[in-house]
Order: structure tokens, then C-alpha cells, then sequence
């Protein structure tokens, strides 16, 4: 369902780069420094976090032989859009045999052979998981191993896998908007025999981009000014005292940003949801952002028509975003793919997809726009709650 009123802004790429790491005068850590504003002085390192080891051997023990479900699709479509894409003859001849295909009401489902799926050129392999991202039942289309404009060698720097299992990998990485991407685990695990070298693969795969953030507090820092942006002005007895006390510490000092955030998002930030119950739903961006500011979560937000009910009745679009309010990104025509919690600065808290394999984190917002990769510019927006407490 397309809300065409829901944008504010295209991005056309990724943002300016910050200045250069400097460093804290009390330790060598490297941070960047914030861009100030009424959050006060923000300091962050990036980090890369990985799926514990409990979650790998799940993903593991859940991978299955490959299918390509191309969603809402004739034959006659199916086959000029194969007749378009680079690729060889013999991957195309291989593509084109529908005897291979299992033809359903919803779309057409394909098994593709390994040889086809390692050999695939990189913008036939582009051209292809575009399309197959459209449909949640290609999961790791829709949802594929994503890593920020950093370069393979950043995303699978220190990672302990061998030269040929990364030569591997690299034959079947892949460009989307300004992520790289990696969807093939399943074929890569059967290519990677070696369990322990399978699971180091899966680990550096989920790396994902997080921030570690601190707020610095000086002895001349304005701390009602603070306290009435990070207390939202109904926590003011909470924060207010202990920005006050870091006042006081001869030169000032640094206060991690997790413990300044609503009781949701500091039990949630750095960690993975838990293995599910039978019947229960894995939480995805709007039962997220949605219950940023719940102590205790609410899970109507997983239905969609009761979020879209309150972000049409209870917000309204701001150009000055603040703590606690929602980041919408769309498709150019209004359909909304991606739900965030504004934090400070191009900081959101953020839930990507709907499941185990992605934490909850606070993220730059130019890292999660790397996240959603497209052929298209997304548009974001910004809203603000009209009824919450100020």
C-alpha cells in the first residue's frame, strides 16, 4: 500500500564524509566527532557486530538448496526479461528451459544449478536479484548480506577465512545502490566443506555496521538544554541529575548515549532478538520504531494498518527531527520500505528486517541507507509525533 504523502527528501547518495578520526585526550580510542545541535557534543566509533555463535549454527542448520521465485510474472515476461540480461548463452539457454520451471498462479519458481549461480557476470547477478528481492519468499534476495561503501576487503578484513573461500565470495558479490551484497550463502556453503571455515564465513557475512556513541558533557555544558532534548520532557528526573553530575568531573567527560535512551531501545541496542516461540512473529522496523518510547512493547504495531492508522492521525512531517521521531524511507512512488527512530545528528535507532539476523542498533544514516539497497533514489522523511509529551 503506497502512501504517496510520505516523503520528504531524496537521497541521492551518500553523505559527506566527517572529518578525520581524531583521538580522546584521556585514551588512543579513534571517534568522530558529531556534528553539534541541540543533542550537545556527540562522539562515536563505528563498529562491526556479528551474529553470536548460537545464531550461526541456526542459519547453518536452516539452509537449503537454492530457488528463485520470481513473484507476479508470465511466462512470455519471464523470458524477455532473460532474453535482456548479460549473461551467457548457456546460462541464458539454462535460464530459458522451462521444463526446469515449476509455474504456480503467484509466479514461476527456478532451481537454478551452482555452476549458474557462481558464474553469473556481476551485472547479470545485479539484474537478476533485483528482481528476485521483490518477493520475501527469496529471503536472502530480499534481505541479502549487506556491507556499507567500504570495499570487500573492509567487510571481510580479519574475518580468518582461507584464500579460496574468499575467492569464492568474491565471485558472487554483487552492487546495489551503493551496497555490496552477497545473497548465495546457500551455494557457498556447499562449496565451503569445512564446518568451522563455514561458520567463520557466516559470521563475517552478518557483519553489520553499528556505532558506539557518547555524549560529551564539559563543565560549561548547558545542561537544562540537554536535558530537555534527551529527556523529551518527561524524564527529566532521570536525566537531569546525572548530566548535571558529569558537570562537576574536572575537565568534563563522556556518557555512553544508551543510557540516555528510553528503557526499549537500551535493552534492545547491540543485541539480536531472541530464538522465536511457535506462532510468534520475529520483530521487524515498525513493531521497532513504533514502540520506541513503550516500556512495555506493543505488538499490534505488527499489524500494518495500525501503524499506518496512527502515523496518519497522531504524526506530522518536521524538517528538524528530534529524539524519538520516525524515519521513513520510500520508493519514489510512496511505498514504505524501511522504518527507523531518529536519535541525534544522522543517528537512528534502527531494527533492520524482520529477522534474527539483524540487531537492533544506532546506525548513521548514510550506513542504513547502504543497507536498503535500490535502483532508484529513496525518499525519506521525517515524522513527529503531535500528540507525545514535550
Amino acid at each position: 500500500m503506497a502512501l504517496p504523502w510520505l516523503w520528504k527528501r531524496d537521497h541521492a547518495g551518500p553523505a559527506p564524509a566527517r572529518r578525520p578520526p581524531t583521538y580522546a585526550a584521556t585514551n588512543r580510542e579513534p571517534y568522530f566527532a558529531g556534528k553539534p545541535g541541540p543533542w550537545g557534543e556527540l562522539e562515536y566509533i563505528r563498529i562491526n557486530l556479528e551474529i553470536p555463535k548460537e545464531f550461526v549454527e541456526g542459519e547453518e542448520q536452516g539452509l537449503r538448496p537454492t530457488q528463485w521465485f520470481f513473484a507476479g510474472v508470465t511466462r512470455d515476461q519471464l523470458l524477455t526479461f532473460f532474453a535482456a540480461c548479460p549473461m551467457s548463452e548457456s546460462h541464458r539457454k539454462e535460464l530459458c528451459d522451462t521444463r526446469r520451471w515449476e509455474e504456480k498462479p503467484e509466479g514461476i519458481l527456478i532451481t537454478p544449478s551452482g555452476d549458474l549461480i557462481l558464474g553469473l557476470t556481476p551485472e547479470s547477478r545485479t539484474a537478476i536479484y533485483a528482481q528476485l528481492a521483490r518477493s520475501k519468499r527469496n529471503d536472502f534476495h530480499a534481505s541479502p548480506f549487506v556491507y556499507r561503501t567500504g570495499g570487500f576487503d573492509d567487510w571481510f578484513g580479519q574475518s580468518g577465512l582461507s584464500d579460496a573461500t574468499l575467492a569464492l565470495v568474491k565471485r558472487v558479490v554483487y552492487q546495489r545502490g551503493v551496497a555490496l551484497c552477497v545473497s548465495d550463502l546457500p551455494e557457498l556453503s556447499v562449496r565451503v566443506t569445512d564446518q568451522a571455515e563455514r561458520r567463520r564465513l557466516i559470521k563475517a557475512l552478518s557483519r553489520s555496521a553499528a556505532l558506539l556513541m557518547k555524549l560529551r558533557v564539559r563543565p560549561d555544558s548547558d545542561t537544562d538544554a540537554l536535558t530537555r532534548y534527551w529527556a523529551q520532557g518527561w524524564r527529566t528526573k532521570d536525566i537531569g541529575p546525572v548530566l548535571d553530575s558529569l558537570t562537576r568531573v574536572t575537565n568534563g567527560m563522556t556518557i555512553d548515549v544508551v543510557h540516555l535512551l528510553p528503557p526499549f531501545a537500551r535493552r534492545r541496542v547491540n543485541s539480536y532478538p531472541a530464538p522465536l516461540s511457535p506462532g510468534q512473529r520475529a520483530p521487524d522496523c515498525y513493531w521497532t520504531a513504533f514502540n520506541f518510547f513503550n516500556d512495555t512493547p506493543d505488538d499490534r504495531y505488527f499489524d500494518d494498518n495500525i501503524w499506518r492508522r496512527e502515523l496518519q492521525q497522531e504524526y506530522q512531517l518536521t524538517d528538524q527531527p528530534s529524539l524519538g521521531d520516525l524515519v521513513f524511507l520510500t520508493r519514489p512512488d510512496g511505498v514504505p520500505i524501511h522504518c527507523a527512530v531518529f536519535i541525534a545528528d544522522d543517528v537512528v535507532f534502527t531494527k533492520n528486517g524482520a529477522n534474527l539476523r539483524q540487531p537492533w542498533k544506532l546506525m548513521k544514516m548514510e550506513d542504513m541507507l547502504a543497507r536498503y539497497p535500490e535502483d532508484f533514489p529513496l525518499r525519506v522523511a521525517f515524522f513527529h509525533s503531535a500528540v507525545r509529551k514535550q
